[in-house]
């Protein structure tokens, strides 16, 4: 399984931050690799639990069913099923609060169901991480 991983600076609390991460609906808006998602079934408070949507970077699209699991000071997700592009999928957003300013690691790894050159992987999962960090900064600071 492919891992990698990204960090950012956002200014702005870990419930702001959790808040736009579990707007999945707008994920299109914000991420360059979504380009359509939906909840499927929602937590008792109002957060996303199991979600699909359709991906595409680097040339590469999929369709995924993600299951969330929430704390305080993140979120993490795994693939609900394999997919045509994707046997496993793990990711996880933790945020450390700071003064002013949260310190946010995305992390992503992905074991791919049909062999792929890595350099091709590298660049999907950098495309996603990228989007999920930068994307998210100016997301998260474009609502305060």
């Amino acid at each position: 399984m492919a891992t990698i991983s990204g960090t950012v600076d956002i200014t702005a609390t870990p419930a702001e931050i959790l808040a736009v991460i579990a707007d999945v609906p707008a994920y299109p808006q914000w991420s360059a690799v979504h380009k359509w998602t939906s909840v499927d079934r929602w937590f008792p408070d109002g957060r996303p639990q199991r979600v699909s949507m359709g991906v595409s970077a680097v040339g590469l699209t999929d369709t995924l069913e993600l299951d969330y699991e929430w704390t305080v000071r993140g979120v993490s997700w795994s693939l609900v099923k394999p997919t045509l592009q994707q046997k496993d999928q793990r990711g996880s957003y933790s945020i450390t609060d700071g003064a002013g300013v949260s310190h946010v690691r995305c992390e992503l790894s992905i074991d791919t169901a049909v062999p792929l050159p890595g350099l091709l992987v590298r660049q999907v999962m950098k495309k996603a991480v990228t989007a999920g960090t930068e994307g998210l900064k100016r997301r998260v600071e474009s609502l305060r």
